[in-house]
This record gives structure tokens, C-alpha cells and sequence, in this order.
């Protein structure tokens, strides 16, 4: 099964699809590219808003979207959040931001450059949760090289985007592709916003992936999304 993990279809939820119209285009999008199922992750941000309002708000627009859509044109829809780092989270309850069903919650990590490892432990090393980094490779640019490879060090999921690997410099593609073969990124998702500059790649991504003979890495990718976004299976703590 070929999974979209991270995405911000659900309608004006976020910085994401601005409509209906948009959000039905992008999922015709990803049936395309034989994307079957799709993970829809809005922005979360526990300083600005409560998770009962954020819950409220995505339900209503989850509703609105699968009234217009179906299993047979459309992939399989998933419920979840991209939720932003913070102290806070430590001392709250995280399933109801986690993939619906499951206990797997996409965290954001901060994008400044005084971020420490300390900041997200607490959380990483909790019982209730399994964390996956998303777009890990963003911070490698942003962070201390010390600092990101601490944090790659950790045992959680990375997420890496669709796009980074295609519009990559060549060098930056290199080490994306290195870390893939050694087995460093464990998921991919398009992080598709709307139809112009932040679109559905994830077709472009695999087939860039099997020039690049790291067909088997993907298909272990895609294996290991759709455990990890189905209710049925019961998960322990831990990752790989």
C-alpha cells in the first residue's frame, strides 16, 4: 500500500487546502499517483489554540470532506495532526492528536537554532505515545550539526518530504539518499499544501527512488506507514 503520511488537505484548516474545491483536486491527486491512503495531519499549536476547539474544527471539516468523497475514486482518509513542539506537551494528553486508532503522533520540531535534544526527550521517552519527526530533514540546515544528529539518534520514526528529495540540490539529495539506504528514514509524505508550489509528489518521489535502485527501501517505507496507520494492529513502544 502506497501511504501519503503527512499531508494538510482537510479544508481551511490551516495554511493548507483553502477549499473544498481544493481539497477534493488534491486527493484526486494522490489516486493519481496510486496513493491509497492518506494521512491528513493540520497544523496543531497548543499555545495558540485548545485541543478540544482543534478537535472540533478538524471533525467538522473531516465531515464535510468525506461527504464528498467515496473509497472507490478516492484514497482511504486518515486522521491525525502535525503538532508543534512544546514544553507543554509534556503534560498533556496526546492520544486524541495521534493517527486515529493508533498511538502514533506526527511532532513538528522547533525551527530555531537554540533547540536542544532535552526539550523533546521528555516526551520521546514517554509510554503512552510513539513520536514520528516530521520532515526531519529541514533541521539539518537550521540546527548544530552536533544537536541534529543527537536528535537523529533518538528512537523515534523520521519523516523526510517528497519534495525534498526532488528539488534538492545535488549534494543535499545525496545525503537524503544516504541516509535512506542506511536505513535513517523511516517514512515519506508529500506535506502537500494546495495545487501550485506545495503539490501532491509523491509518484515523482517513488520513481525517483527506483533510478536511485532504492526500490526495497521504499516499499519498506510504505509497509511500515501502513502498520503504523492501522487501528488493527496493536503496537508497543518502540520504532523500526
Amino acid at each position: 500500500m502506497i501511504v501519503d503520511f503527512h499531508s494538510h488537505i482537510l479544508p481551511r484548516m490551516d495554511d493548507g487546502s483553502d477549499s473544498m474545491r481544493t481539497s477534493l483536486s488534491m486527493l484526486r491527486a494522490e489516486r493519481q499517483q496510486g496513493v491509497q491512503r492518506v494521512v491528513l495531519t493540520p497544523h496543531f499549536y497548543c499555545e495558540k489554540e485548545s485541543v478540544s476547539s482543534f478537535l472540533q474544527r478538524r471533525n467538522r471539516a473531516f465531515a464535510a470532506l468525506q461527504a464528498k468523497t467515496d473509497r472507490k475514486t478516492f484514497p482511504e482518509l486518515c486522521l491525525g495532526a502535525e503538532v508543534a513542539m512544546s514544553s507543554a506537551l509534556c503534560d498533556m494528553d496526546l492520544q486524541p492528536l495521534c493517527i486515529a486508532g493508533t498511538n502514533v503522533l506526527l511532532l513538528e520540531l522547533p525551527y530555531h537554532n537554540r533547540f536542544r535534544p532535552r526539550e523533546v526527550e521528555a516526551i520521546v521517552n514517554r509510554n503512552d505515545v510513539q513520536i514520528v519527526f516530521a520532515h526531519i530533514e529541514r533541521f539539518y540546515r537550521l540546527w548544530d550539526r552536533d544537536i541534529f544528529f543527537t536528535v537523529m539518534e533518538l528512537p523515534v520514526y523520521k519523516q523526510i518530504n517528497c519534495g525534498a528529495l526532488l528539488h534538492a540540490k545535488w549534494w543535499e539529495r545525496r545525503r537524503l539518499l544516504r541516509w535512506i539506504a542506511d536505513g535513517e528514514i523511516h517514512l515519506l509524505g508529500t506535506d502537500a499544501h494546495n495545487l501550485t508550489n506545495r503539490v501532491i509528489n509523491m509518484q515523482p518521489a517513488l520513481h525517483l527512488l527506483e533510478r536511485k535502485k532504492l526500490s526495497a527501501e521504499a516499499a519498506e517505507m510504505m509497509k511500515r506507514a501502513t502498520r503504523l496507520t492501522n487501528p488493527s494492529i496493536q503496537r508497543r513502544k518502540g520504532y523500526r
